[in-house]
């Protein structure tokens, strides 16, 4: 069986349990047992840890040349900086926060109007947070799927891939889980499509140089943190995709600039 096998086999269990998982747990404890919205949350972050609990219970469908501990060490074996990480974080993050700034500036409103910690604890809610895609979903995604694309494809076109897998990943939850159901459905799908696929390629150039999922890791917790408490229309995102628009192409520039020599001839050719 071809390496690509692999990966669209993959790809394609990862949609199935999930949108299974959506339906069938997410669902029947929303629907049927009215769960409150702490437990609906960890019935959320239990569903994000799908593509991890797939790669690991179906490991010898999807690499059968390699044992589980040998691909876990390999993905977390490069070196950590601190201020990288940190970096990883802020960068992300700092997309949001200037977005809702801008927002803010547009509609004449304080930023602090469109944030809401709610009832849950400020503690617990991060702890979810970061206990939810960031820490469940990197070592199927930037773990397999990316070594498998990388594979057969360049850095860029690798990326994009990666990002769209993602991205469509997510598609039951823009049905089931948004509030966008009129006409600002059609930006908010362009704002996801367009924002994770750029941040899976800034993911990339931060684990080409370091290879450790914790820059992933920190990556996705600092874009997945603001919506924990953001309370915004559709103006946010349509912000949030131009900026992503702008930043992740002259990240690829200054990647492309310093980039070793032999990655760019073996690229190039």
């Amino acid at each position: 069986m071809k390496k690509m096998d692999y990966l669209k086999k993959y790809i394609i269990s990862s949609y199935v349990l999930i949108w299974a998982l959506i339906i069938f747990v997410a669902g029947s404890a929303s629907l049927i047992f009215h769960a409150p919205p702490v437990m609906m949350w960890i019935v959320r972050n239990l569903c994000a840890w799908s593509p991890t609990y797939l790669l690991l219970v179906g490991w010898k469908k999807f690499r059968p040349e390699e044992t589980r501990s040998a691909f876990v060490k390999r993905c977390f074996s490069g070196k950590i900086k601190p201020v990288l990480l940190l970096f990883s974080f802020a960068l992300v993050a700092g997309i949001s926060i200037l977005s809702l700034i801008i927002l803010s500036i547009w509609e004449g409103r304080p930023v602090q109007s469109y944030i809401n910690f709610g009832t849950i604890p400020l503690p617990l809610s991060l702890f979810m947070s970061f206990t939810s895609g960031p820490t469940g979903e990197e070592l199927g995604w930037r773990g397999f799927m990316r070594e498998e694309f990388d594979k057969k494809y360049t850095f860029l076109k690798s990326s994009i891939c990666q990002g769209l897998v993602w991205c469509f990943w997510h598609a039951l939850l823009w049905a089931v889980d948004s509030s966008f159901t009129d006409w600002r459905a059609i930006p908010y799908i362009i704002s996801n499509i367009v924002v994770i696929t750029s941040i899976t390629v800034l993911m990339n150039i931060f684990l080409e140089r370091h290879n450790n999922l914790l820059y992933s890791v920190m990556l996705h917790f600092g874009f997945n943190v603001i919506y924990v408490f953001l309370e915004a229309d559709i103006l946010f995102f349509i912000i949030l995709t131009a900026l992503y628009l702008i930043i992740t192409p002259i990240a690829v520039w200054i990647r492309n600039r310093t980039a070793p020599y032999e990655k760019k001839v073996s690229e190039g050719s």
